[in-house]
């Protein structure tokens, strides 16, 4: 159900700003260009704004989640700093191009991931709170009230760009697993750190890191494996995932890192950076940790689940932490800024320096000392992988989480003791200014770097050619040769519903989405994790893939597939949706079917004969049209196996409209007469059309503002250098 004159208009802006399927290079130039850009709005000079804007774009998490395919999330999160920096710049009286920064930005990256701008957006009402008090205690009510009213519109313009697609994900959203009052708040908070992994942001091997490290052939775990016995290919196969995280969240590509020196100039920053932001920057870092702590801080996550709008919508809390990732390395820069300015007495400087590194690094310094004796190095998710291994072996793995953990908190202090040392011969005169940035930046990069590569490294790569990820396997090559133009397939040879390989190749019963429709959540739920036969077949699931204990793979046809649409003799009417699903495993689906009695106006005859010439063929597919031939000398009612769904579908019948109705809890129906026609089914929501309609004249305005702004400040260079 396409978007229509509003895409085309806005095309340019968004192949300016992102490129979001351009790959890893362009996502990371995309990061570090919009970190830039939000230091130099902060008033940050051009080389600490590189620094700045490298310390940002290489904590751990925005490198994480480009190889685990969060594109989106990684254009939000990039675009959206600019939005900030925005409204920085309107607060501070430049309102034209902190108007043209937000509105643009905005237009391009909020409706990308929502879940990352609306992060933001809490980060940008905290910051408020600090421009309101500096207002307030400047006397300048109006400037605060303008300023207010001009980047709210400015952001209202933005988001309006993309009122075809909020419209649309709106209308979806209601229909999903994160629709009605949101999602359940134990699955929201399935992915929630643990108090004490805040730490991770300083000390890179707090909990592990990651579920999956690998580990070479010089490793000691491989070798004491070899030592034991065991064949090489088994130790290898072991080493290449071996689960390091011992936090309790389900899986984890990686922690959330911003690099101890960062955390060491976060803390001096809290010591000699002056004025309200400050404590804004503060304020918002920890909401961030306490946000992501999710069921570990309970009442804080109900609090902002009930009375925070869209809050409840969002799942992975922890995810809240790349406030902090931003807010951090800012205000550390800042305080970089403030040290290198000269603002602050030397000998307060000197004690500041102290104090910062002395709580940081006797941090590193007490857990490399005595982390043993607090932790056992388990995780209560151990024993899903960990059960089937001799004890010589487990424990192998918790003598590698031991070691990781001194010797990243041993990293860090070395770090946080060789960036105190450089500032400290900063303040006493004894380095150039040029030369403390210079170390500073690469002791920062090469930090963040290094800790990167263990996430996110060559292993992630491989030649196109010699991939093996979704090559054919042989019975895959066989289904292709079905020349059906829809079936599906369900393979139970793997994880059925969170897996991608059999959807890339096919229409697949399985697979992941976080946004599930969740009628289909609860039948798969329902019927499907049990093999329901008579259902998989009413979702023409035409081949099944399985294995037998040894571990071969058999490829076989489904005698209960019902094709593309079929006619049913009878229809059960049921007064609510419960009774529907269950009538599932009851009934015969290939000649009756069940109905919530709310659709029954929709129904012309719910008990019919079907004459032996019935049949109901699929002409052509695509994903928002499908064209069917049906043929019968009795009028009937057809099931077609496609999922229901209320908003945007219609059918044609000769041309003529007909009513869809539900039946068998997620299919669609129709009531056909007798003779041959034609069957139409096409996608083109309403909401799509008045949405884009609407983001037409945002996107317009956009346009004229942002010429407006040029024109001036066109107008304004050519006066200065007349």
């Amino acid at each position: 159900g396409g978007y229509y004159l509003s895409d085309s208009l806005l095309s340019p802006v968004k192949k300016l700003l992102c490129h979001e399927t351009d790959g890893p290079i362009w996502m990371m130039i995309i990061y570090f260009l919009c970190f830039y850009i939000l230091m130099r709005c902060f008033g940050i000079e051009r080389w600490m704004s590189m620094i700045g804007a490298f310390a940002i774009g290489l904590s751990s998490y925005f490198l994480v989640i480009i190889p685990a395919g969060h594109n989106t999330k990684t254009v939000t999160i990039a675009l959206t700093a600019v939005v900030l920096g925005g409204f920085h710049l309107i607060f501070r009286k430049k309102y034209m191009l902190g108007v043209v920064l937000t509105m643009l930005f905005t237009s391009a990256g909020f409706s990308m991931h929502p879940q990352a701008f609306y992060y933001y957006c809490l980060l940008m009402g905290v910051l408020w709170l600090a421009e309101l008090s500096i207002h307030i205690k400047e006397k300048r009510i109006k400037d605060l009230c303008l300023a207010t009213l001009i980047f709210a519109l400015s952001l209202g313009i933005g988001v309006g760009t993309g009122m075809s697609k909020v419209f649309v994900n709106s209308e979806y959203a209601a229909e999903t697993n994160r629709g009605g009052d949101g999602l359940d708040i134990g699955y929201a908070t399935d992915y929630s750190y643990t108090i004490d992994e805040t730490m991770s942001l300083m000390i890179p091997g707090f909990k592990g890191g990651s579920s999956s490290v690998k580990y070479d052939r010089n490793s000691k775990l491989y070798k004491s494996m070899m030592a034991k016995g065991v064949t090489g290919s088994s130790a290898k196969t072991f080493c290449d995932n071996v689960h390091l995280y011992w936090g309790e969240q389900p899986y984890t590509y990686g922690n959330v890192y911003v690099g101890a020196i960062i955390c060491f100039l976060f803390l001096l920053g809290l010591m000699i950076v002056s004025g309200p932001y400050k404590w804004a920057l503060l304020a918002a870092t920890l909401f961030s940790f306490a946000l992501s702590w999710g069921d570990n801080m309970l009442w804080l996550t109900k609090l902002f689940f009930k009375y925070f709008p869209m809050y409840s919508r969002f799942r992975a809390v922890s995810s809240v932490l790349i406030v902090a990732e931003v807010t951090m390395p800012l205000l550390a820069i800042l305080a970089l800024k403030t040290i290198l300015s000269g603002e602050v007495d030397r000998r307060k400087l000197t004690r500041s320096v102290l104090i910062s590194a002395g709580i940081t690094g006797g941090i590193c310094l007490f857990f490399a000392l005595f982390a043993n004796a607090i932790y056992s190095f388990k995780a209560s998710t151990d024993s899903i992988w960990a059960s089937n291994l001799p004890d010589w072996l487990y424990n192998g793995v918790i003598a590698e989480r031991k070691a990781l953990m001194r010797s990243d908190c041993i990293r860090s202090l070395a770090l946080i003791a060789g960036a105190a040392a450089v500032l400290l011969l900063s303040i006493k005169g004894k380095l150039r200014h040029v030369w403390t940035m210079a170390m500073l930046g690469v002791l920062i990069v090469g930090d963040l770097w290094l800790v990167d590569r263990r996430y996110f490294n060559s292993d992630n790569y491989v030649n196109a050619s010699h991939s093996s990820k979704f090559v054919q396997t042989d019975y895959e090559k066989m289904i292709s040769q079905d020349k059906d133009p829809h079936f599906r397939v369900l393979n139970l040879t793997t994880d059925t519903f969170n897996e991608s390989h059999t959807s890339y190749w096919f229409k697949s019963l399985g697979g992941y989405s976080a946004v599930k429709l969740r009628r289909y959540d609860e039948l798969i739920d329902e019927h499907l994790v049990n093999n329901e036969m008579p259902v998989i077949g009413m979702l023409n699931a035409k081949y099944i893939i399985s294995s037998d204990e040894s571990g071969a793979v058999h490829l076989k046809g489904n005698p209960y597939a019902l094709g593309n649409a079929w006619f049913v003799d009878r229809i059960h009417i049921v007064d609510n949706d419960n009774l529907e699903s269950r009538a599932l495993s009851e009934i015969d689906l290939s000649h009756e079917a069940v109905m919530n009695m709310s659709f029954i106006s929709d129904v012309a005859e719910c008990n019919t004969t079907i004459p032996e010439d019935a049949c109901v063929k699929l002409d052509s597919y695509s994903p928002n049209r499908l064209e069917y031939t049906s043929s019968s000398s009795s009028a009937g009612n057809v099931v077609f196996s496609e999922i229901w769904y209320p908003h945007g579908w219609k059918a044609e019948i000769d041309g003529k409209e007909t009513p869809i109705f539900r039946v068998n809890y997620v299919l669609r129906a129709l009531s056909v007469p007798a003779g041959r026609h034609s069957i139409v089914f096409s996608f083109d929501p309403e909401s799509a059309r008045m949405g884009d309609r609407i983001a037409a004249i945002f996107i317009v305005l956009m346009y004229l503002l942002t010429a407006v702004a040029a024109v001036f400040g066109i107008i304004r260079i050519a006066k200065a250098r007349g």
